[in-house]
């Protein structure tokens, strides 16, 4: 199964991720790799372990808040509440008061 599921990654999930996010993502990785040196002295360099590490997290955490629930919610969509009982009807005529 562990074969299979790998395959999948490789042929289907992966070249879609690329088409529909790779540049987006390039972009995003760039964007904070410019701030990371932003703050680095002249001679230091950008740790791209810890660029990958804030670029996982965050996508993550997109998953978890975005993507997830939006797939949870059309996999388990909510059951229908029960129609109320309508309220027994009053007396037509209520009684005269003496």
């Amino acid at each position: 199964m562990e074969d299979f599921a790998f395959k999948i990654q490789l042929g289907l999930i992966l070249p879609k991720i690329k088409d529909k996010i790779g540049s987006g993502m390039a972009e995003i990785t760039d964007e904070l790799v410019a701030i990371v040196q932003a703050g680095l002295g002249d001679d230091e360099k950008v740790d791209l372990s810890m660029i990958k590490d804030t670029m996982m997290k965050d996508l993550e955490i997109f998953m978890d808040r975005n993507v997830l629930p939006a797939v949870d919610a059309r996999l388990n969509p909510p059951e229908p509440e029960p129609a109320a009982e309508e309220a027994p009807a009053e007396e037509a005529e209520a009684e005269p008061a003496e």
